[in-house]
């Protein structure tokens, strides 16, 4: 693709805890719920009855189907609950339920999955729903998915779709019986999701049967304008475990890279015959935001802000004049690697894509917001490397490309930038190569 997308990506983790909800108080009014009444006999629970109900608010749930009818004695009292108002989810009722093997089944996460177990209740004559107090706890878990964008012209999210968290679940079941049954485990992708252009998802899952890492996947994604590569996977660095009736909020950043990558379609400085193919190409290399400002012959360079003229550097030779590209010499933990000297083909091409105007000391290329900003810094002549410039300050600029002179080995090919009067834009082929000249560095397959 013509742009490799963000090239930074974090993520964060926080948890909550999901409510209780019980009957006649927090339960909405008209959610299903299923009780099941089991007798204690020794060691096991033997089955009693089932009945469905549906909360009134604050008032009695309403009978739906069923009755609950015990024999004296101890018993427990096991519900489930789909926290929805269509009674087709509880399932149908089997004539008989088996304490801790009998299971129901969740198709899907698209529905909370609610249980109560009242514990064992003991000298019971008779059983009445109205007197019971039911209260749920979650068994899946919620996470909800934040995508923010930062530091991009413009931050917004477009074409996100088939988002899925990977073994995240996409059904389970659950064993009729104690509290501390968990739901089935299931390593299967999460239902996929689009949410295109919103920024924040809420999702359920199967709660983890152990800690590990978290991978997103993106079918699509763009990314303040950038194309981000199909099928994009963003892995948490440790590993966490997701539990039973918590919420989650995972914010994963995108953050742009370090340089400017304009897109081909903002491009739009063409005063000095810029082509539709020379956009193209442009649009595939990403520019340092400034000049190179650094000395010493470490890997640590760091370049400048746009506006300012930065230092000085012979041919192909870092401040110390060690036979290197100088862009080589940025620290790879700030800007990553891949920097170089631009060819002089591509600072042909940028060359052709502006509007000719000499603005703060400097010519716009590309775009003149988005765009880079070279500035008319001057040279050093053949006064080296060097941190102030000694010619034609604030009035030309000189620019190294990687390319030599095939018909003199003392020169060099380099782009200038003359504003003494009106501004001419010339690519030369003699450059001195002991001369001190601005160093804009680049980043993309060599053109």
């Amino acid at each position: 693709p013509d742009y490799e997308g963000p090239r930074i990506a974090s993520m964060e983790l926080t948890e909550d805890t999901l409510p209780r909800v019980s009957t006649r108080a927090t339960v909405p009014a008209g959610v299903y719920f299923r009780l099941i009444v089991f007798r204690k006999s020794g060691n096991d629970y033997v089955f009693q009855s089932a009945a469905d109900y549906t909360s009134n608010g604050t008032g009695i749930p309403a009978l739906k189907q069923g009755k609950l009818l015990t024999r004296s004695g101890t018993i427990r009292v096991v519900g489930y609950s789909f926290n929805t108002t269509a009674a087709a989810d509880l399932g149908a009722m089997p004539t008989s339920y088996t304490y801790n093997s009998s299971t129901v089944s969740i198709p899907n996460m698209s529905k909370d999955f609610m249980t109560f177990d009242s514990g064992d209740i003991t000298n019971v004559n008779s059983l009445s729903h109205n007197l019971l107090p039911v209260s749920f706890n979650q068994k899946l878990c919620k996470l909800t998915i934040t995508i923010s964008p930062t530091g991009f012209p413009s931050n917004t999210i477009s074409n996100c779709t088939g988002v899925y968290v990977k073994q995240g679940g996409n059904s389970t079941s659950w064993k009729i019986g104690p509290s501390s049954n968990v739901v089935a485990a299931n390593t299967n992708n999460t239902a996929a999701f689009s949410p295109n252009t919103t920024l924040s998802t809420t999702i359920r899952m199967v709660p983890f049967a152990g800690a590990r890492t978290i991978t997103v996947h993106f079918n699509t994604l763009t990314v303040g304008g950038r194309i981000v590569p199909n099928n994009t996977e963003i892995t948490s660095t440790g590993s966490v475990q997701l539990k039973e009736g918590k919420s989650y909020t995972m914010k994963i950043q995108f953050k742009k890279g370090p340089g400017i990558n304009v897109l081909e379609n903002d491009i739009n400085l063409t005063q000095n015959g810029c082509t539709a193919q020379d956009k193209k190409d442009l649009a595939k290399l990403i520019w340092a935001d400034g000049n190179l400002k650094s000395t010493g012959a470490s890997n640590n360079y760091v370049w400048t802000t746009s506006t300012d003229y930065g230092y000085y550097y012979t041919w192909n030779q870092d401040y110390n004049r060690n036979n290197i590209d100088p862009c080589t010499r940025l620290n790879p933990t700030t800007y990553g690697s891949g920097w170089r000297t631009p060819s002089i083909n591509e600072l042909t091409k940028l060359s052709r894509c502006t509007n000719k105007i000499v603005t703060n000391k400097g010519v716009w290329f590309m775009n003149n917001s988005k765009g880079i900003f070279l500035t008319v810094a001057g040279a050093r002549g053949a006064g080296g490397c060097g941190t102030v410039g000694t010619h034609f300050v604030g009035e030309v600029g000189f620019y190294w490309s990687s390319d030599n002179n095939n018909s003199n080995n003392n020169w060099a090919r380099r782009l200038v930038l003359d504003a003494r009067s009106t501004l001419s834009i010339e690519i030369q082929v003699e450059g001195p190569k002991g001369d001190g000249h601005s160093v804009r560095c680049v980043k993309g397959t060599k053109q």
